[in-house]
């Protein structure tokens, strides 16, 4: 068994701190981009740009077609009432208040070049994705004061060539399996009712209840404000838009009316309150392959995966690892590279401890350590920075008897037991509360959110010094922040044709987790306090007849910025990777998109760029629309990433471009 086998954690920690920056650009970067603006207390329609995926436009849900589950800024949903068509006078039937609507989604993908992917898998099939989703959403209004909502997601995936390939790979992760392949195979099936949630208004006060998606950031791409819902990371590069990568929760969700207060108008207050039930049950968690989590009824208050269903060996639309031996980060176990960190970055020589070699001879912090500090003999010489008389005794045979799982079970090199989940006590609730506002002609929000499992993310990998035995957990973190948009000033002439728009928001977290390989920090835990900001400009619908004359054009630019405040020269970033934690992440977004023909044809342009190594991630794509109906389009996109440092944003999906073309149909039955 190779040592990165044995390392393999199935997550990336502070990867995916990194990630989240930077709207997790592509993994969980960025998801897409979605239309609702702070304040507005019906959400727009998802007729969204798409960065992170296949999907740029995941079916316009136009007001009243079906209701979108995703809770605007505001937090009320776009809920398509379904009003009663019956003649004034005449009694109306029971169902006049159910709407039916939802749509059929064809997505097929096929790398550009799959010989880049050798270092994820033996097969060379061009097929990248070929997912089929069902949705239904269900509005049933029962009176004017009454509506309840439902969303079912029906997905399928065939076999992968990519996933049963590297069955030779699951056969070697533990003595105690034979395969995951079937398991991977199956990961991304999805039979589930994903939202379901009853609204209720008495007076001022708006309440909703049930399993919902609460959207307080204002980003287009990126997630600042948005921390209610946890990401699903199974749903990112490649398949979902932002909608779709946020874990709906079960939650109380009021929203109370304010009377206007002197120059402050459009007042209200918001609570979220999110017990510690929230049940998962559907596939990719049921029959995650790493079995991380020892009861389903609190595994849906967090991230199910990430950044894929599995890395130990790579699942599909997984993230690069380290190659490179560094002094004082990574362990290299061989006299000579090329290196791995893991058995999916297949390189030259192996080491054969303590089973099978399988190509990896690398160990990334903060698993390091264990090897720096308990077993020198095994580290190339100069690479240890640890002093040479420091030899603690350590007993690298216990056993946390919570499951043989995947490459960190029992009685392992790195045995990490279940996952732990907050139980379900009210103290290990999360709650929010959120004030809006307006002045004059700019948009305020103030937020707080008491989130008891650190975004869905544990903090990285915590060792039991001078053992075999490491832990994931769930930590609380306090949020602050403050969103604001307002129209830019300007001449009117100018403003006709230019409807220029500016968005900002900032979140300051507080105690956050990040790996440490300092001498100090034995565990591999150290804290610090972090902020993000967001500036955008949108040009929204703008006139352009020197360009379309029946259409019009829209620009957005987002930049976002991470800064940790107690940043630390020995602080990588994730599990996995030797890169370290950046002071200031900065990552900039552009998008510019248009149509011709009144929108059967609508081409646009998206990019993601980040300093770090000079990295991009393109995405154009081009909708295209018959004259005849809007029920159903076809998609054709590129997914293209581009840059210099393959650890770092975008940069860690390198070799995975491809292309895509999606069909969708969109109906209503009743």
């Amino acid at each position: 068994m190779g040592i990165g086998d044995w390392l393999c954690s199935g997550v990336l920690r502070q990867g995916l701190r990194a990630f989240n920056a930077i709207a997790a650009t592509v993994l969980i970067i960025a998801f897409s981009f979605a239309t609702s603006r702070a304040g507005d207390i019906f959400a727009q329609p998802s007729n969204g740009l798409s960065i992170t995926n296949s999907v740029s436009n995941v079916l316009p849900q136009a007001g009243g077609a079906g209701g979108s589950a995703s809770m605007g800024a505001a937090g009320a949903p776009a809920v398509g009432a379904g009003t009663s068509s019956e003649p004034a006078g005449a009694e109306a039937g029971w169902l006049s208040g159910l709407h039916i609507s939802g749509y059929a989604n064809e997505t097929f993908g096929m790398w550009q070049n799959p010989t880049t992917l050798k270092a994820y898998t033996r097969s060379r099939n061009n097929l990248a994705v070929a997912r089929s989703l069902l949705q239904i959403d269900e509005n049933y209004r029962l009176n004017e004061n009454n509506t309840f909502f439902m969303r079912e997601w029906f997905v399928y995936e065939p076999p992968y060539s990519f996933n049963s390939a590297n069955n030779p790979f699951y056969s070697q992760a533990t003595p105690f399996h034979s395969s995951f392949g079937h398991v991977t195979n199956d990961f991304y099936n999805n039979y589930q009712v994903r939202d379901a949630w009853w609204e209720n208004k008495t007076g001022p006060l708006t309440t909703f209840i049930g399993n919902q998606i609460v959207v307080w950031g204002q980003s287009l791409a990126f997630r600042v404000g948005d921390v209610v819902n946890p990401t699903d990371t199974c749903w990112a590069f490649g398949f979902a838009n932002l909608e779709q990568s946020r874990d709906p929760q079960w939650m109380i969700h009021p929203i109370l009316n304010l009377p206007e207060i002197g120059p402050l108008t459009s007042n209200f207050i918001e609570v979220v309150v999110e017990p510690g039930f929230q049940p998962r049950w559907w596939p990719e968690q049921t029959h995650d392959p790493y079995n991380k989590f020892n009861s389903e009824l609190t595994a849906g208050r967090v991230n199910p995966c990430y950044p894929a269903a599995s890395h130990g060996p790579s699942a599909r639309f997984d993230v690069q690892y380290s190659t490179d031996a560094i002094f004082g980060a990574n362990a290299p176990l061989a006299p000579h590279g090329p290196y791995a960190t893991s058995s999916q970055q297949l390189a030259g020589p192996c080491v054969n401890f303590p089973g099978p070699c399988v190509g990896a001879n690398l160990v990334d912090p903060p698993a390091a350590r264990e090897f720096f500090v308990c077993l020198p003999g095994l580290v190339r010489p100069g690479f240890n920075p640890y002093p040479k008389n420091f030899h603690p005794v350590c007993n690298l045979g216990l056993s946390r008897r919570q499951g043989n799982y995947g490459p960190i079970g029992d009685g392992l090199l790195v045995d990490a037991g279940f996952w732990r989940v907050p139980g379900m006590q009210p103290e290990n609730w999360n709650e929010g509360v959120r004030l809006h506002t307006l002045f004059g002609a700019t948009e305020w929000t103030l937020l707080y959110y008491n989130d008891n499992v650190s975004g869905g993310a544990p903090w990285s990998l915590k060792w039991t010094p001078y053992t075999n035995l490491w832990n994931y957990s769930y930590y609380p973190i306090q949020e602050f922040g403050v969103t604001m948009d307002r129209p830019l000033p300007m001449p009117a002439s100018i403003a006709e044709y230019f409807p220029a728009v500016f968005r900002g928001e900032m979140l300051y977290q507080n105690h956050v987790s990040f790996e440490s390989n300092r001498f100090q920090d034995m565990n591999g835990q150290r804290w610090s306090d972090v902020v993000k900001y967001m500036l955008a400009l949108d040009i929204d619908q703008a006139y352009a007849p020197w360009l379309t004359t029946t259409g019009n054009l829209t620009v957005n630019l987002e930049e976002i910025q991470t800064t940790i405040l107690d940043n630390a020269k020995f602080s990588y970033v994730g599990n996995d990777l030797s890169e370290q934690n950046l002071k200031n992440d900065v990552s900039v977004l552009f998008n510019v998109g248009t149509s011709w023909w009144w929108s059967d044809f609508a081409p646009t342009w998206t990019m993601i760029w980040n300093p770090k190594g000079d990295t991009f991630a393109l995405f154009p794509s081009l909708t295209l629309n018959p004259p005849w109906t809007k029920k159903y389009f076809l998609k054709l996109q590129a997914i293209e990433i581009l840059g210099g440092d393959k650890e770092a944003g975008v940069g860690l999906f390198k070799g995975q471009s491809y292309l895509i073309a999606q069909l969708q149909y969109n109906f209503n039955l009743l």
